[in-house]
């Protein structure tokens, strides 16, 4: 009777042991839980995404989108780039979307037809973010014909659609014009410069250095290099055109219009508002096509140029009309002449332009 008491009991403090062995593993697991997720412990590795697809690029962030953005500033592949424009886009930062998928489309390395269709999906809702949807339709259509992703598909035809945009009249033209500031313009030697009187002609110009580069700081940089070239290497007093436009459509002051231009040769310079668009628009390797927001900027400045200086169609240039040269490429002077008969079938003329005017 004893020896089987004293057996009930040791299998009693048994249970006892086991049920406090357990209660103390479940305690250490909880504590190193916690201790793995305290502020101080490093969060695990994050891995940058390595492919383009709805599934990746524009999935809901795990994480703060701030951190996950700051994470991928490094990252210049396209997959990455892609998703930080749509991490930009869900911190309502839409300038940074837009620099991001133009690093996509106009850098060093050309974009596969599903890169270049997500830059342009988020191109256009950058666009709708800033209040102007209508900049982002040619990026809305293009994104449809070239994504084979159903999710991207599905987007894009859910999207709002944008009615056409009606002719405008040259007179509502308004357009924003980057300060010579802005690409800390070197001070002009105006003893180099003559006044520019009146105006009769204006000339159509690239920059033949490679760019598709969209952010502000590159575009300047560019800029700046021309103004050094043309001030140092060439003893001009300032840049030589009064007009710059870079890939995304963005438009810089050059050289002020009080003064004479010094981009289309001698005498053909009297009277001349030089216009450059930034880029090598001549084919091969090095050279790519002007960009559909550099051109339509481009159409709305000289139309603006037309209107207030009682312009017509006829008085639109090429460099290559006043001097044997390439400039402005291959690729430009067609878009050139389409610019020219569109304003020829307008008539747009030295007189329309200037009724426009009342």
């Amino acid at each position: 009777m004893f020896q089987r008491r004293q057996w009930q009991v040791n299998d009693s403090r048994k249970g006892s042991l086991a049920r406090s062995y357990s209660w103390i593993a479940l305690l250490g697991l909880v504590l190193l839980t916690s201790c793995a997720a305290a502020p101080g412990n490093p969060a695990p590795a994050y891995s940058p995404p390595t492919s383009v697809s709805s599934s990746v690029t524009l999935a809901r962030p795990s994480m703060p989108a701030a951190v996950e953005f700051d994470l991928l500033e490094r990252n210049q592949t396209a997959p990455a780039l892609l998703r930080r424009a749509f991490l930009a886009l869900e911190l309502h930062r839409p300038q940074e979307a837009l620099d991001d998928a133009g690093e996509v489309l106009y850098g060093p390395k050309k974009p596969s037809a599903n890169e270049e269709a997500f830059a342009r999906f988020l191109r256009a809702e950058a666009f709708a973010q800033q209040g102007m949807p209508e900049r982002g339709q040619y990026d809305r259509e293009r994104a449809a014909v070239l994504t084979l992703d159903l999710q991207l598909r599905q987007r894009l035809q859910s999207a709002i659609p944008i009615p056409p945009e009606q002719p405008r009249a040259i007179a509502d033209v308004d357009l924003v014009v980057t300060d010579r500031s802005d690409w800390n313009a070197k001070t002009p030697r105006r003893k180099n410069m003559d006044p520019m009187g009146s105006i009769s002609r204006l000339t159509i110009h690239h920059s033949a250095m490679f760019l598709r580069d969209t952010r502000p700081s590159a575009c300047a940089a560019q800029i700046q290099r021309i103004q050094m070239d043309h001030m140092q290497t060439r003893g001009y007093g300032d840049i030589g055109y009064h007009y710059l436009i870079d890939p995304s459509g963005r438009i810089w002051e050059g050289r002020d219009l009080q003064w004479q231009g010094a981009h289309a040769s001698g005498d053909h310079n009297v009277g001349n508002i030089g216009i450059c668009l930034l880029g090598n628009f001549m084919p091969g390797r090095k050279g790519h096509k002007p960009s559909q927001l550099q051109v339509t900027a481009m159409e709305r400045l000289v139309a603006q140029l037309l209107r207030r200086h009682q312009l017509g169609a006829n008085d639109i240039y090429c460099h290559s009309h006043f001097k044997n040269t390439e400039c402005p490429g291959e690729l430009m002077e067609p878009v050139v002449a389409q610019l020219i008969r569109n304003m020829q079938r307008k008539g747009v003329t030295g007189v329309a332009a200037a009724a426009a005017d009342h």
